[in-house]
C-alpha cells in the first residue's frame, strides 16, 4: 500500500515535532521516557532560581526544578522533579547554591543517613548557601574597614612629617645622607681590602681546619692524657702531703739542732772542728806515724823478727 504524498509529509512533520520536543526537554533536564518523583521545599528567597534549574547530588544532575511559586506572602514554594530511580531519605536537605561567579543558581540535595525513604510529594528541609560574591563581600568588608583606618593613620603621619620636616631638619637629613655616602665608601674600601686578603684568609682557614683535623685524629691520645692527668691529680689529692711536709719540717729542725751542736764546742765533732790544739795534735800524731811507717819500711828487722827453718834471725 502506497501512502499519498500528503500522508508522507504529515508523518515527517510529526516525527520532526516529536524529535524537537524530546531534544528540547532533554536539554532542560527532563527525561520524558522515565518517571519522576516530586519533592517540595520552601525558601524565604530563591535569589533568582529559575524553573528547569538543575538538581544535583554531589555535583551529578538527578533532576530539575519543576515549578516555583509564592506560597502566601512569606515563603516561596519550589517543586523538585527527581528521577524515580534516585532514593531520597528522610531528613535530606534541599540547599540553594551558586554554580559560578555570575550567581547562577541550582539546587543541591544533601542526603541524610536515614534508611527510611521519603515518598513522592514529601516536604524537605531547605537551606541557603552563601554565594561566592556574598562570601567575598563578607571577607573584604573588614579589610576595607582596616584600609580606611590605615589611610587615615597614614594621612595623619604625613601631616606630622610635614610639620617635622622644616628647613633645619631637611639640612640635617642631607648631612646624614652625605655621611652615609662616606660610610658606604669606607665599606667599599674595606670590602676591597678583604678581597685582597682572601688568599691569606683561605690559608688561615686551611690551617684552622688542619688543626681541627689533628685534634680530631688525636682525640684518643688527648683523652688518654686527660685520664692520666686526672689519675695523677687524684693520687696527689689522696697523698698525705700535709704529713710529709710536717715530717720534713721535723727533719729540718733536727738537722738544724745537729748543725748547731757541730758548730758549738760541746760535742766531739764541735771540739774537732773548733779546737785548734786538737788539730795540731792530730797533725803531729800523723807526722810521727808517717815517720814510723817510713822507718819500718826502711828497717823492718828492727821491729819484726822471722824464724825460718828453726833459725832465729836477729
Amino acid at each position: 500500500m502506497r501512502l499519498s504524498k500528503e500522508a508522507r509529509i504529515g508523518i515527517l512533520v510529526a516525527s520532526a515535532i516529536l524529535i524537537f520536543s524530546t531534544g528540547f526537554y532533554f536539554l532542560k533536564g527532563i527525561n520524558i521516557f522515565s518517571g519522576e518523583k516530586n519533592y517540595i521545599a520552601y525558601f524565604d528567597d530563591v535569589q533568582g532560581l529559575q524553573p528547569s534549574s538543575q538538581v544535583q547530588i554531589k555535583g551529578m544532575s538527578v533532576g530539575r526544578v519543576a515549578t516555583i511559586s509564592l506560597n502566601g506572602s512569606n515563603k516561596v514554594k519550589v517543586v523538585l522533579a527527581i528521577n524515580k530511580n534516585t532514593a531520597i531519605p528522610y531528613g535530606s536537605i534541599v540547599k540553594l547554591i551558586s554554580t559560578d561567579l555570575l550567581g547562577t543558581k541550582a539546587i543541591s540535595l544533601q542526603l541524610s543517613s536515614n534508611s527510611a525513604i521519603a515518598p513522592d510529594g514529601s516536604v524537605l528541609n531547605s537551606q541557603v548557601e552563601d554565594g561566592i560574591i556574598n562570601a567575598l563581600s563578607i571577607e573584604i568588608t573588614p579589610l576595607l574597614r582596616d584600609m580606611r583606618h590605615a589611610v587615615g593613620t597614614l594621612d595623619s603621619v604625613l601631616l606630622s612629617v610635614n610639620d617635622v620636616l622644616d628647613k633645619s631638619t631637611v639640612q640635617s637629613l642631607k648631612n646624614a645622607s652625605s655621611n652615609l655616602d662616606v660610610t658606604m665608601s669606607n665599606f667599599t674600601s674595606l670590602s676591597a681590602r678583604l678581597n685582597g686578603e682572601t688568599q691569606q684568609l683561605h690559608g688561615i682557614i686551611q690551617n684552622t681546619n688542619s688543626i681541627t683535623s689533628n685534634l680530631a685524629n688525636n682525640n684518643e691520645h688527648i683523652n688518654h692524657i686527660l685520664e692520666n692527668t686526672a689519675s695523677i691529680s687524684d693520687k696527689l689529692n689522696k697523698a698525705p702531703i700535709e704529713q710529709t711536709i710536717a715530717d720534713l719540717q721535723t727533719s729540718v729542725q733536727q738537722l738544724r739542732v745537729a748543725l748547731d751542736k757541730i758548730n758549738g764546742k760541746d760535742g766531739s765533732l764541735g771540739l774537732l772542728m773548733n779546737d785548734t790544739n786538737l788539730y795540731h795534735n792530730l797533725n803531729s800524731s800523723l807526722n810521727t806515724l808517717n815517720e814510723l811507717m817510713a822507718d819500718i819500711e826502711a828497717h823492718p828487722t828492727r821491729y819484726l823478727n822471722f824464724t825460718i827453718f828453726g833459725r832465729k834471725t836477729k
